[in-house]
């Protein structure tokens, strides 16, 4: 093995210039955070989302504002759950599953209602604050494979080719440098700037990947809506966006032939995405006869400012001690930051429900959203050249525009209301492409109890869907398979004077 080398100093002094080949701010971050779903209360979530034409409901604050026209008195009310996420992968026809739950609060809503003169158009105003969770990040995956013909080094050695040794600190401080230091990789032609991996490619490696993540989007709505002959109801909200996600990856390697010198490795990656914005969303509502009730709402994008942190470890084992009698090595790369902005998509939101009376509803929401519209930009805070070029034409080649769907339906005997709802969306990944997954499919059921004052809602839901995911350049692995299942449990309680 070859003499042991240290990081430069040039490493950190040219951290921005690397930043961007580490850390996140790619496609796929870009569709991670533009896939959000309609949170709200118990009721709303029992409906399968569904709410957009019902309305008298905090969860219309993230489908049609112009559905909270519909209270006519104020109400308080919070929504805690419980959430259990289920992993299940298979990789190279090994199968392995984890799981995590985490309890939280799902929405928190302050509505009130003033009704305007008598005799006038314009009935009544209601505005108010709702707090609604989008989106939950929090999942433990866990991959294994066994005599896989592959191994990450080859990522390392493609990338290092053509950078001679002493620049790899300053060109890739946190990827192929430290699999170089840590002696995964080494020269081959000085030359010709060519490196070869510890672990020969085509030979079989035990490996595992496990991945913790955690966090959430939340967005926080200031809504007014207005009814208006109580006939037509218009609305609109401001919403404050806040997004934290923290993901650490560990992907390890076992070399089981004697044979060969690298005994083992672990590469680690620790990632940290923080981010805030602001939403609109705007929306109409009409009675269309004594039953029918039409809706149709605009989301505007979300603007967010974010920022990453990030930093990355690699280890190695070998059998054969060194002339000090060291036989593992490790490398640390440096902290590394990176600021930018993201847009999401727009989307437009159509809805209907039939109104029975007193005794009941059915309704059903129709969204459409293109992912393909999704940008990463540079930092309006931080001087940048870089125009993210490159992503971008990926999203515009990966993605594509879907149509979602969801329906529910409620029925009341006295004070009690029975609810069932489902939802389908899409995903967001062209056909053609490898990561392509089905569409995330939720089933929901509720019950609950009013009376003037007081209501309590209870609800169960459950989601799944299948998704695809390469541990390293997807020309050198096989995609690791995904089903992904989320089971909730959440109640609602509500105050009205």
């Amino acid at each position: 093995m070859m003499a042991h080398k240290t990081t430069s100093l040039a490493a950190v002094l040219l951290l921005a210039c690397a930043a961007l080949s580490a850390s996140a701010q790619n496609e796929v971050d870009a569709i991670r955070f533009s896939s959000y779903l309609p949170g709200g209360t118990a009721r709303s979530w029992a409906l399968g989302g569904a709410i957009g034409a019902v309305g008298a409901d905090p969860g219309s604050a993230s489908t049609n504002p112009a559905g909270l026209g519909l209270y006519n008195t104020s109400e308080f009310s919070f929504t805690p759950q419980f959430e259990v996420n289920n992993a299940n992968s298979t990789y190279y026809g090994t199968a392995a599953s984890d799981v995590d739950n985490r309890f939280s609060f799902n929405n928190l809503s302050l509505v009130l209602s003033s009704p305007y003169a008598h005799g006038g158009n314009w009935r009544s105003g209601t505005f108010g604050v709702s707090f609604d969770r989008q989106a939950s990040y929090h999942w433990e995956e866990q991959a294994n494979g066994f005599g896989v013909p592959s191994t990450i080094l080859q990522k390392f050695v493609n990338e290092a080719t053509g950078t001679a040794p002493g620049n790899l600190s300053t060109d890739f401080p946190f990827t192929s440098n430290l699999a170089y230091q840590t002696y995964g990789i080494n020269p081959l032609d000085t030359v010709a700037r060519t490196y070869s991996p510890a672990i020969p490619f085509g030979s079989g490696t035990n490996q595992s990947q496990h991945i913790s993540s955690s966090g959430r989007l939340n967005t926080t709505s200031f809504f007014y809506a207005a009814n208006y002959l109580d006939k037509v109801y218009i609305g609109a909200t401001l919403g404050l966006v806040g997004l934290r996600y923290e993901r650490h990856t560990t992907h390890t390697e076992e070399m089981p032939d004697p044979a060969n010198d690298l005994k083992g490795l672990s590469y680690k990656e620790n990632l940290l995405t923080t981010g805030s914005g602001v939403d609109l969303k705007v929306g109409i509502l009409a009675r269309a006869g004594s039953h029918l009730r039409l809706g149709l709402a605009f989301h505007s994008p979300k603007w967010l400012q974010m920022s990453d942190a990030y930093n990355y470890t690699m280890t190695t084992n070998f059998r054969t001690p060194d002339a000090n009698g060291n036989t593992s090595y490790a490398q640390n790369s440096p902290d590394g930051s990176f600021n930018y902005r993201l847009r999401t998509p727009w989307g437009l939101l159509a809805s209907a429900a039939y109104v029975v009376g007193q005794h009941g509803l059915v309704t059903v929401d129709y969204g459409y959203t293109d992912f393909r519209q999704a940008r990463l930009n540079r930092s309006s805070s931080v001087v940048s050249d870089y125009d993210f070029s490159t992503e971008n034409q990926a999203v515009q080649a990966d993605f594509r525009g879907t149509h979602s769907l969801r329906a529910g339906t409620e029925w009341r005997s006295g004070p009690w209301y029975f609810r069932g709802g489902w939802g389908i969306w899409p995903d967001g990944y062209k056909d053609s492409d490898p990561r392509h997954g089905t569409s995330y499919m939720r089933f929901t059921a509720g019950v609950g109890f009013r009376t003037q004052h007081v209501s309590i809602d209870l609800t169960g839901a459950y989601g799944t869907r299948d998704t695809n995911y390469f541990q390293y350049d997807q020309s050198l692995v096989q995609a690791t398979a995904e089903r992904l299942t989320d089971t909730r449990g959440m109640v609602t309680v509500a105050f009205r004077p």
